[in-house]
Order: C-alpha cells, then sequence, then structure tokens
C-alpha cells in the first residue's frame, strides 16, 4: 500500500508534521502485519532529505520488547517462518540494490526475549520496479522512493497489482481530495492511517480482491431476498 507524503507536509514543524511522521512510522504497527501495511512510501523530492532523516530518527525509536509491556510499541513476528520470509525479503531488496537505512536485520533482545522472533524496524531506498516494493513482505519493512509532482505520484502509486490501502498525506485539501479520488485502492485514508471505524466500508481494487466488509452494504450478504412479481391489470401482456 502506497503512503504519499506532498511537498506541503514540511511547510511547518508542527503536530501535523509530527503526525505526519508518525503516520510514516505506521509501517512498524503490529510488527507489520497487516494487509493494508503501508508498505511503500512515497515522499515528493523537494522535501525528501529533511522528511527521511526525521522519518528514519521515529524509526529508530520504535521500542521492542514484551507486547504484554506498556512501553512496548511493536512485539515479535507471529512465527518462525514469518521471521524467515522477513529477513529474506531483506536480503532480496540487499541484492537487488536497494540502500538499507535502518535496520535490515533480526533483532537481538536480551533476557526472556532472547531469540525471539524480533526484526528491526527497517527502512529501504529504492524503486518502484522492485520485489520489495510489489510484493507483500507482511513485517516491519517499508521501501521508499521519490516523485517529482502530482502526476507522478498517482503514476507511481498505482503501478501495483494491488489494491487494498493508501495514505495521503498533505495540507491543501484539494491535493487531498484529487489523490483519494485518483488512487486505486479500496480504502484511502487522508492524513491519518490505520484507522478502523466499523461504519467505515474495507476491501480491495485490482489483485486485492471484489466486495466489502463492514458498513450497512455487507448486511446484504446476510439477507435472503425475494422478489414477488404481481400483475395488477386485468388484460394480457399481448404476445400471444
Amino acid at each position: 500500500s502506497p503512503n504519499i507524503f506532498f511537498e506541503d507536509v514540511a511547510s511547518s514543524s508542527d503536530d501535523f508534521y509530527d503526525k505526519a511522521l508518525e503516520g510514516f512510522t505506521m509501517f512498524a504497527l503490529n510488527q507489520g502485519e497487516v494487509c493494508t501495511c503501508p508498505s511503500r512510501a512515497l515522499i515528493q523530492s523537494s522535501i525528501y532529505d529533511r522528511f527521511i532523516g526525521d522519518a528514519l530518527e521515529r524509526t529508530k525509536a520504535v521500542k521492542q520488547g514484551n507486547p504484554l509491556d506498556t512501553e512496548t510499541m511493536i512485539g515479535a513476528q507471529a512465527s518462525n517462518d514469518q521471521l524467515e520470509k522477513i529477513l529474506s525479503y531483506i536480503e532480496i531488496g540487499k541484492d537487488e540494490g536497494a540502500k538499507v537505512l535502518t535496520g535490515g536485520t533480526r533483532a537481538e533482545l536480551d533476557g526472556d526475549l532472547s531469540g525471539g522472533y524480533y526484526v528491526t524496524p527497517t527502512v529501504f531506498e529504492g524503486h518502484n520496479q522492485m520485489r520489495i516494493f510489489q510484493e507483500e513482505i507482511f513485517g516491519p519493512v517499508v521501501s521508499v522512493t521519490t516523485f517529482d509532482d502530482f502526476d507522478d505520484a498517482m503514476k507511481i502509486a498505482n503501478d501495483t497489482l494491488y489494491g487494498l490501502g493508501a495514505g495521503v498525506w498533505s495540507r491543501d485539501g484539494g491535493v487531498a481530495y484529487r489523490a483519494g479520488r485518483t488512487i486505486q485502492a479500496g480504502r484511502v485514508w487522508t492524513n491519518c492511517y490505520h484507522q478502523y471505524p466499523a461504519a467505515a466500508a474495507f476491501g480491495g481494487y485490482k489483485g486485492s480482491g471484489v466486495g466489502r466488509e463492514n458498513h450497512r452494504m455487507m448486511l446484504d450478504h446476510y439477507q435472503q431476498t425475494k422478489n414477488l412479481l404481481v400483475s395488477y391489470a386485468p388484460t394480457k401482456l399481448g404476445f400471444f
């Protein structure tokens, strides 16, 4: 899922900018084991150096540990198989020529957590044709690239087989609205990410499936409907 940051998010170092940095780091939520994980970050070229620098600091501050500890931000991966899959994709990214900006290794924790299935939150820098951009890793890994303008952002965002979720970050309501309408995804978060109200429809475009969950339209799947076709006219249709 693409997470797009337009240049105006960095026009001021305020609460909104802080919120956008959290939005970037949402790739690590639930250890990245979320089907709508924002695993691609698209940052406008004009703010790239500043934004990625701040985003890396935010990523490095993510605290791993026991998920029952209230100070922990992310826990371990679901299984050893998933751990190995994530680590294999990290190696794939390196082999493709992507640059590891932070992370890229198995995390070794102390004490009772030693040997746990932990992966350091990982940020790659590369291009959208790489496998780490196009395939679902399902771990705390985000692949970052840049875009020049609105049309370029939409082209990159939609250059994928899938379309379950996306994120748009902009202080300009017009830009945010146009992006949301243009992105080929069933759910587009605007100036937020990973919010799941029960009344919001959930489903995908393209390879992410058809149909929707949640919302009142979902109730149709639990109904047995019947049509009664009744003629109130005393005369025949006139065919025969």
